[in-house]
């Protein structure tokens, strides 16, 4: 990855993001102006977040964050160059804030360790991919762009993130065992319901997965943080009732 220029990540961002924009029947993005009590606390876990000192590209990507208006998806993703979006469904489905900061934190160790580009790279090879990213004609970089939803991480991809989530996690107030109790609640809505939420779809969970996550905690030194689930229905509330 060393030779894969850091403005790859940036200017694959930038065009995927164009596209969420210019996509607003796929994906609506939810006002932030009508909304900005919903933006101001999506935004204040972002912002814890990339406050800790393990954050490595907090000054090159702009770890932008956008709601999109679907009650029906529980999804969240960052793309490469740090464009973070979140669904309505998503924000509805976990039960404290702690759980979306670790669903937030797993999706932003994927930019931060260049996980997507990483894929492309092996895919398309470096040399095609630097050229598609750098070239005049940016149809080939769309086709990409469409890609990226659907794109599944290795397993070493993401168990990688899911360690550095806990470590981002470890600096913030919150628990850092949060995306862990996310996964836990979407293995058991699978196994009651026989349904594949749209996350697990993308990121395979399994109890070792949990485990693990629970291990590295303890590795830091099993430290508590903060899992209360008030503020967090306020803000469901907010978007139960916002039109």
């Amino acid at each position: 990855m060393e030779m894969i220029p850091i403005d790859i990540d940036k200017n694959l961002g930038e065009q995927f993001s164009y596209q969420i924009n210019e996509s607003q029947s796929q994906y609506p993005v939810l006002d932030p102006v009508k909304n900005k009590e919903v933006y101001a606390y999506v935004e204040n876990i972002r912002n814890q977040l990339i406050n800790s000192d393990k954050i490595k590209y907090k000054d090159q990507f702009p770890y932008t964050v956008k709601i999109i208006q679907d009650d029906n998806t529980l999804n969240a993703f960052c793309v490469a160059g740090g464009y973070i979006y979140v669904y309505t469904g998503l924000i509805k489905y976990v039960d404290s804030e702690s759980e979306l900061a670790g669903v937030i934190a797993h999706e932003i160790a994927h930019a931060e360790n260049r996980h997507t580009v990483k894929q492309l790279a092996e895919s398309y090879g470096t040399g095609v991919l630097i050229s598609l990213i750098f070239g005049s004609d940016f149809r080939d970089l769309i086709n990409i762009g469409q890609q990226l939803l659907s794109l599944k991480f290795s397993r070493g991809d993401e168990k990688e993130a899911d360690e550095y989530a806990v470590e981002y996690l470890y600096d913030t107030p919150y628990d850092p065992r949060g995306v862990g109790g996310f996964f836990k609640k979407l293995i058991k809505e699978e196994k009651d319901h026989n349904h594949i939420p749209d996350f697990l779809s993308t990121h395979p969970a399994s109890q070792d997965r949990i485990d693990d996550i629970n291990s590295k905690w303890k590795e830091l030194g099993s430290k508590e943080g903060d899992t209360s689930t008030e503020k967090h229905r306020e803000i469901v509330k907010l978007l139960n009732i916002q039109k």
